[in-house]
């Protein structure tokens, strides 16, 4: 079978959500079928494939268009940026339109709001099926007449792995990071809805403290400061090897709260628990819907000290990598096409 994924905005550095998701996805999908790789504001990628077109807010390109219908694809999947909104979904059929006898899918990666008058107009544009990463999204389009299936989440366990004792002293020396120090990390946009200040305090009670801020966003300077003049460590450059920063680690952090501030099941956690650290989140997203507490997993629950739990962390026995083992970026794809048409292979 042949098959297209789109996204927009797809160009490295892949150090964003929905842009590591889409290309992780497309990856697996290729594996044992051909796959035409589409972007619009994005750029050409030898690696994993993609094509760049130009094309305007509804994705109107007549080259665009003639690569679609000439490809005559199977299926197709839309991982919008603008994930499960209105206009993501005629963005969607704008897409479908250029196929024949193809089986169509959306992936919306993040919750979001819905008018009620919306409610026809996304019931009739939208997809055979629109996939979600958490039990709230998946309601919220089932609500708005969606056919719904919930993707796994998935990691690459492999990259992501444990790091030895003398693994991580070596690490450590090559980030400049205090050899004998209670390693705190957080992974993500360095912007105060994703409560990077609360990680201040943790600093503050002896902790060293490292977030490393994709380059995909904009960087708000005040919490940058902030965070540099308590004396964490801010890395705010690209990290081709972001597995590092996990195996320096003693605990990771995962403090979002906003619904819109991160991908349903944020790949940093997931990320952090293949490489086995004790991990702090907040119940955010999809996290719960998959992984219960426990086995070095702690879900804030607003009765614990921030500063109790990371203690109550370096305490536990940590099992996270068990957690997140069998979800494989290849299990997803399974999943996806399994849903899509009722098998786990597609030949």
């Amino acid at each position: 079978m042949r098959g297209i994924v789109f996204s927009e905005r797809l160009r490295s550095p892949f150090d964003e959500g929905i842009k590591n998701v889409t290309v992780h996805l497309l990856d697996a999908l290729s594996q044992d079928q051909e796959v035409l790789a589409l972007t619009s504001e994005g750029a050409n990628d030898k690696d994993h494939g993609i094509r760049n077109f130009d094309a305007n807010r509804l994705l109107l390109s007549r080259e665009l268009c003639s690569a679609i219908s000439s490809f005559r694809p199977d299926w197709l999947l839309y991982v919008p940026t603008a994930c499960g909104t209105l206009f993501s979904f005629v963005r969607m059929r704008v897409l479908a339109a250029r196929t024949s006898e193809c089986r169509t899918a959306m992936l919306a990666l993040q919750v979001r709001p819905h008018r009620r008058w919306e409610r026809l107009p996304v019931a009739r544009l939208a997809p055979d099926c629109t996939f979600a990463q958490s039990r709230r999204t998946e309601r919220a389009l089932q609500e708005l007449g969606c056919q719904t299936a919930l993707l796994p989440p998935a990691v690459d366990s492999e990259r992501f792995r444990p790091a030895t004792m003398e693994e991580k002293l070596a690490l450590r020396s090559a980030y400049q990071i205090p050899a004998q120090a209670v390693v705190v990390t957080h992974v993500g946009h360095l912007k105060s809805e994703r409560n990077m200040r609360r990680l201040v305090d943790l600093q503050r009670e002896g902790f060293h403290v490292v977030v490393v801020g994709s380059t995909s966003t904009e960087h708000e300077d005040a919490v940058s400061e902030q965070l540099r003049a308590a004396g964490a460590t801010v890395i705010d450059r690209y990290v081709p090897s972001i597995q590092d920063v996990y195996r320096f680690s003693d605990i990771y952090m995962f403090l979002v709260e906003e619904p819109t501030a991160a991908i349903d099941l944020p790949l940093s956690v997931l990320e952090a628990m293949a490489c086995n650290l004790p991990t702090v989140s907040t119940p955010f997203g999809g996290l719960t819907d998959f992984f219960p507490t426990g086995s070095g997993l702690f879900y804030l629950d607003g009765r614990a000290e921030l500063v109790d739990l990371a203690r109550r962390a370096m305490q536990t026995e940590c099992t996270t990598r068990m957690l997140v083992q069998s979800y494989t970026w290849q299990a997803a794809a399974n999943a996806f096409r399994q849903h899509l048409f009722g098998t786990g292979a597609i030949k």
